[in-house]
């Protein structure tokens, strides 16, 4: 029996009632940058797969095509009007703090960068395709980082709604808070090493002088 709390009560609504459609639109939604729960329609989905309500290779599919052109909609946003839409959304301290941790991520990791953030650290996902599309990295670089990215996320989500589709509200929660905690880690790992670059660089001008 599927079992959630009061706010996933829409969603759990609306993926029975109007199905794949409805999976690909938050999916596509999600990944431009709407803020919509592509998440917890992926776990919900998970759940009616396993109660037999929705087919599992269709809604994958289906899943993966929304998420995918989603992300192909932020690049081409970036790539067209990156520097306004930047401008636009650093105006907003969360959005400004979610802008710097992309850029310092693409600039450090590439492609792998794509790659880690449509799943390990999917809250950033659709800031980071504005990003690639305005650093002007190259389209079929993104798109099979992103591909493969994006096949790995929607296995885990309906792969952990099916699983675990008694406690839906419980592992959307504790799921997100680890993608959020992994990247305020990663960023303070990236500054460390910068400080201790920096230090380095210090210590051996102090030598030569």
């Amino acid at each position: 029996m599927i079992s959630v709390q009061p706010v996933t009560e829409t969603i759990l609504a609306l993926v029975p009632t109007y199905g794949l459609p409805f999976l690909f639109g938050i999916a596509v939604l999600a990944a431009s940058g709407v803020p919509v729960s592509s998440s917890l329609a992926l776990l919900v989905t998970g759940a009616f797969i396993q109660i037999g309500e929705l087919e599992l290779t269709q809604s994958f599919l289906v899943a993966l095509a929304g998420a995918v052109i989603g992300d192909q909609i932020g690049y081409q946003i970036g790539l067209h009007a990156g520097n306004a839409v930047e401008e636009r959304l650093v105006r907003k301290p969360k959005r400004a703090a979610q802008i710097l941790r992309a850029k310092e991520f693409i600039d450090r990791f590439g492609g792998v960068g794509v790659f880690l953030t449509r799943w390990l650290l999917a809250p950033i996902g659709p800031i980071t395709n504005i990003i690639c599309g305005a650093s002007d990295m190259r389209w079929l670089r993104f798109t099979i980082w992103d591909f493969f990215g994006e096949v790995l996320w929607v296995t885990i989500y309906i792969g952990a709604g099916y699983m675990f589709s008694g406690n839906l509200e419980e592992i959307a929660t504790l799921m997100g808070e680890a993608s959020w905690l992994l990247i305020a880690a990663l960023v303070a790992l990236g500054m460390g090493i910068r400080l201790l670059v920096v230090l380095r660089q210090h210590r051996n001008e102090a030598k030569k002088a």
